[in-house]
């Protein structure tokens, strides 16, 4: 069994991603960027992640340098990170930001490359599962160590230097990752993964990676790179006579949630911000809950998803996230004075956004459940790929939408999030053929 020791340097990067997912945003705010600065920023951190992947996985093929393109890639992320204080206006912000998406998304693939390499076929599952938990734990440690210092440290300090000091503990993770990846990845050359094992390695990924926040970064890349890495030419073709007509129905209804959501989230940071005056640690706080949430449930959703329809499974928690949606703006019309001043309307939101983390555990593995199943057995990983892609696009248009409506009204911003999320609900409901020829998934309860 291969040395488990370089784990830790993902678990330090994926602490210093999830602190800058948050953080940069309320930085954005804090600079004075408005709704449309959010949308484009989140539009183009989920549209990086997939180029990301696909070269630096693709290059990794090539080289066989694996170990260096994992070294590399935390290297750039760190200096992102490094950069990103010392900068005074929207713009070079958000393009550091995109750097530092494409930088975090091109080291997943290689990442799982090298497990499986080095790992035989039987134990691939067990070791993708545990490389989650190494990153699923630091993503979570962020979202902890962003809320207790921000307001710690904002009972001594202004919020400028609150901010700039997180700044500098995260670029601290992201040094450290690069440093104990140095040191500590295999140096040998991995043995080659052929189609055969990559359409597996995607299957795998389908069914383990469900602890990814939807608030945060683009979707899927890692199981982007695995399901097209054996795609020629002729097979990507092919692709569209594969795809069943049930799932060519879903991925519209899928286009039309995964834009709603990032309609909801690329605003969200500023409107907790002025909207509702909460501080730093508060939405920090909010974002902590909302990871639990869905973090805590996804055992839950996959047992639920095995032993039900998944087409009520999904369409269900669809109407519940939209009505959350719609429950967020409600509290900014209400007013924090109305709900007992500005605790009061954390609690509100916090409820709110704890019930949207629930509803992810149950649509993201309700998504793969529904796309695995329809899928042809010949081309499950690469429909699965164009699953991922299809909500990494949608996560760009949504993030545009978002800010650019929110920039006239965030009510009305959230509003139509909740629309698409029931456009999305009503068409996996009437899908009916969703409700047949349904063989849970191997690991749905896992």
């Amino acid at each position: 069994m291969p040395s488990d020791r370089w784990l830790y340097a993902l678990s330090c990067s994926a602490v210093a991603s999830s602190v800058a997912g948050l953080l940069v945003p309320l930085y954005v705010v804090h600079l004075g960027g408005g709704p449309g600065a959010l949308g484009v920023s989140a539009s183009l951190s989920s549209l990086v992640g997939a180029p990301g992947a696909i070269l630096a996985g693709r290059y990794a093929d090539r080289t066989g340098d694996r170990r260096g393109v994992i070294v590399a890639a935390l290297g750039v992320a760190a200096l992102a990170l490094v950069v990103l204080p010392f900068l005074r206006s929207v713009w070079p912000v958000i393009a550091v930001y995109a750097v530092l998406a494409f930088a975090l998304a091109a080291i997943s693939p290689v990442v799982t490359m090298l497990v499986v390499a080095d790992t035989p076929e039987q134990q691939w599952n067990e070791r993708i599962a545990r490389l989650n938990v190494f990153q699923g734990y630091g993503s979570t440690l962020g979202f902890v160590l962003g809320t207790v210092w921000t307001v710690g440290v904002a009972v001594v300090a202004t919020p400028e230097i609150v901010q700039e000091s997180l700044f500098a503990v995260a670029a601290a993770f992201g040094v450290s990752a690069a440093a104990l990846a140095a040191r500590s990845l295999p140096r040998h050359d991995a043995r080659q993964v052929g189609p055969r094992r990559a359409n597996r390695v995607a299957a795998i990924l389908s069914r383990t990676s469900r602890n990814a926040p939807d608030a945060t970064f683009s979707y899927g890349t890692n199981r982007l790179f695995w399901a097209t890495r054996s795609l020629s030419l002729a097979r990507l073709r092919r692709l569209g006579a594969d795809l069943p007509p049930t799932l060519w129905l879903y991925f519209g209804a899928a286009f039309c949630f995964f834009t709603g959501f990032s309609v909801f989230w690329a605003p969200l940071p500023l409107y907790l911000d002025t909207n509702l005056g909460f501080s730093s640690g508060m939405v920090f706080a909010l974002y902590l809950v909302n990871n639990a949430a869905s973090t805590l449930l996804f055992g839950s959703a996959g047992r639920l998803s095995s032993s039900h329809d998944v087409r009520l499974v999904q369409s269900g928690t669809l109407g519940l996230r939209a009505a959350a949606f719609v429950g967020v703006a409600g509290v900014g019309l209400l007013g924090a004075d109305a709900l007992s001043g500005t605790l009061g309307a954390l609690a509100a939101i916090g409820a709110l956004l704890f019930v949207v983390g629930v509803t992810w555990a149950f649509i993201a593995v309700a998504g793969t459940a529904i796309v695995s199943r329809f899928a042809p057995a010949g081309a499950r990983g690469s429909i699965l790929g164009t699953y991922a892609a299809l909500a990494a696009v949608a996560g760009a248009v949504g993030g545009l939408l978002g800010g650019w409506v929110a920039a006239s009204s965030f009510g009305v911003a959230f509003v139509v999030a909740a629309g698409l999320c029931v456009v999305g609900a009503i068409g996996v409901y009437g899908a009916r053929r969703l409700s047949t020829g349904a063989t849970p998934i191997e690991g749905a309860s896992q």
